[in-house]
């Protein structure tokens, strides 16, 4: 992707009919460490339910204009651990999340660096050096309401960071697993005007 005569975004894309796919499948017995809370789904709509709650805003959301197009429910009881963090989403608009969306989802989630930092800190831009992204299910034709998402941090050095993502349906099966490598730098970088590339420095 280019923008102002800038090369932005490179992409490498393998793309193929994931419904008429043929091969082998089997269950590894594969479940997240630790769990999440229970839900349902019901109560979750109206901020009824037991173990999570909805969250009407996210830090710098004026900066991070993308988290206002989907609703945030977190544990009420807090994160497991600040490397960690569990989330259910719906979009705002009371639209559903389609094929199309699960990208989107893959990077939406709170930004973990934050929990180690203090308040009055930021905002943040969190620049991408690389995303992987591999869908393991499409979803329904209609779409899908709820989608889980589950962040976790392994190691944060030197103002770089990493990213594993996991993406469930309502049923808790995964539909597609994401990682991501980013730099932390302050949010003036990001709305800083930029170089042509015929500058001279």
């Amino acid at each position: 992707m280019s923008q102002a005569g800038r090369e932005e975004v490179l992409a490498y894309v393998t793309n193929s009919n994931v419904d008429t796919e043929d091969g082998p499948s089997f269950d590894t017995g594969y479940t997240l460490s630790p769990p999440r809370p229970p839900v349902d789904l019901a109560n979750l709509a109206d901020d009824k339910d037991e173990h999570w709650e909805f969250r009407a805003k996210m830090p710098h959301s004026k900066f991070r204009k993308a988290t206002m197009r989907v609703k945030w429910h977190f544990p009420r009881k807090g994160q497991q651990t600040k490397s960690i963090a569990d989330e259910w989403l719906c979009f705002a608009d009371g639209s559903n999340f389609t094929n199309t969306s699960i990208g989107f989802v893959a990077d939406m989630f709170p930004q973990i660096i934050e929990s180690y930092q203090d308040k009055s800190q930021g905002p943040f831009w969190y620049p991408t050096l690389l995303l992987n992204l591999d869908v393991k299910k499409t979803l329904p034709p209609e779409g899908a309401k709820w989608l889980a998402v589950r962040v976790q941090m392994k190691k944060m050095k030197n103002g770089r960071m990493d990213l594993d993502v996991h993406v469930l349906d309502a049923e808790g099966d995964i539909v597609a697993l994401s990682h991501h490598v980013g730099f932390v730098v302050d949010a003036s970088r990001n709305l800083a005007a930029r170089k042509k590339p015929d500058t001279k420095i």
